[in-house]
């Protein structure tokens, strides 16, 4: 008899989530105007849609930037770095951050930033950064493979017995 109250009770239920599902779903493919509107996420957020206003690019680099210079600041303070490597930083972000604005206002000059012109600026300011970590000696390190083929240790395969 349990058997049977469970059964009817789990029919209940799953009728009563189909009942309240069909409304609730007919209204998610009815978008209003202002959802419809409002920008997509992606990886949690906002991704751009080219083209974009020449403005609106520029807030976003400047976004951008603000962000950067506030997560080495804190690097530096959490790491305890001296005040003359910190002012030598600091001049290779205003660098950086030079030469990204200077690539924004030339992308910028027609009021309209083009997807082509976005990646352009973004390779200008990838190559410049990895110009500032040489300059600055924050290389990445070595893969763990071009370690090996220095001659560093090699884990056995799988399965291999390795006699003592």
């Amino acid at each position: 008899m349990k058997k049977l109250a469970l059964i009817t009770s789990a029919f209940a239920a799953l009728a009563a989530l189909t009942a309240a599902a069909a409304p609730a779903a007919a209204a998610a493919r009815e978008t209003p105007a202002a959802a419809a509107d409002a920008a997509h996420h992606g990886r949690g957020k906002a991704r751009p849609h080219f083209p974009m206003e020449a403005a609106r690019f520029s807030k976003r680099v400047d976004e951008r930037i603000a962000k950067q210079r506030a997560k080495v600041e804190a690097k530096m303070e959490k790491r305890g770095v001296p005040a003359p490597r910190r002012a030598e930083v600091r001049k290779a972000l205003d660098d950086l951050q030079g030469k990204v604005r200077a690539a924004v206002d030339r992308a910028a000059k027609d009021g309209v930033i083009t997807h082509d012109e976005a990646k352009q600026v973004r390779e200008i300011t990838r190559a410049a950064r990895k110009a500032i970590a040489e300059q600055l000696g924050l290389e990445k390190k070595h893969d763990k493979k071009e370690k090996r083929e220095k001659g560093g240790k090699k884990r056995p395969a799988r399965g291999r017995i390795i006699s003592v």
